[in-house]
């Protein structure tokens, strides 16, 4: 990146900016929202569409960079490693966000206070977990990294993050704990999603570890659950996390055809669509 005259690459996307009196916290979302489509930004561009002073989009810049999310290089920034992991995340919640929501809620529904449950570091689990908040005795163990921050804000929530090895792409934590030791904790209900499902081979990944860790999780628990929104149904992917008779209940949205609930209903797998 050699100058803000080089910076012209991402116009269309500021051009959705409308200049005008917003507060610094609106226009670093904003700023992040430019990064989400792109993966650098420049000063001058995006100073005239915020309606603000380079001297005051620098300043931006800064506290960006400070939090983690982006790098100043000459002219601009870039996205952060960091910053990539949380955009990736934030790209993935917004896919099919509001059945990812209405099953987080109907989930939650099932959970009693004094639980122990688990929670997997997808999307419709984090999305559960700001439903959690205020619960009352409620033990969490999960390989989400973002489920686990948004519970360390929970005031009579235990967290326990299973640690390992950090998979970029999910921002969640395999090959953590041994079998011998996973067999030893006590888990009420197992709340697990997937990259891929099909009644023939059940719950799927695309990365063998994860598949392992949410196994060996789902062994420990009393009853599993599988959120699964409809885009889910159909896709196929190398290793199978929990086969269809291993699950309890499927909670899935309104989006299954008339068929895809004719194949649950074939093999009596239960499941509720909301």
């Amino acid at each position: 990146m050699s100058g803000d005259g080089d910076m012209n690459s991402e116009t269309s996307v500021l051009d959705e900016i409308e200049p005008g009196a917003l507060t610094s916290e609106e226009r670093r979302e904003r700023i992040i929202e430019v990064l989400r489509q792109q993966d650098e930004v420049g000063v001058v561009e995006l100073s005239q569409r915020l309606g603000v002073s380079e001297v005051t989009t620098r300043k931006d810049l800064q506290q960006l960079e400070e939090q983690g999310y982006l790098t100043r290089v000459r002219g601009g920034a870039v996205v952060s490693g960091r910053g990539q992991l949380e955009l990736r995340f934030a790209a993935r919640q917004q896919v099919n966000l509001d059945e990812k929501r209405r099953i987080a809620t109907r989930a939650v529904e099932m959970i009693s206070p004094g639980s122990t449950i688990f929670l997997d570091g997808s999307t419709t689990a984090f999305q559960m977990t700001r439903l959690l908040r205020n619960m009352q005795n409620l033990t969490v163990i999960t390989t989400g990294l973002y489920a686990a921050l948004e519970l360390s804000f929970a005031p009579d929530v235990t967290t326990i993050v299973v640690g390992g090895i950090l998979r970029r792409r999910t921002s969640s934590l395999v090959d953590a704990l041994s079998p011998k030791l996973l067999r030893r904790l006590h888990v009420d209900v197992a709340f697990l999603s997937c990259r891929g499902f099909s009644v023939q081979h059940g719950m799927m990944e695309s990365d063998l570890r994860e598949a392992q860790m949410k196994r060996a999780m789902a062994e420990t628990a009393v009853q599993k659950i599988a959120l699964i929104d409809h885009s889910k149904f159909a896709q196929s992917y190398v290793a199978t996390s929990l086969l269809p008779e291993e699950i309890n209940l499927l909670i899935a949205d309104l989006g299954l055809n008339e068929a895809q609930r004719q194949a649950l209903d074939a093999v009596n797998l239960a499941y509720e669509l909301v």
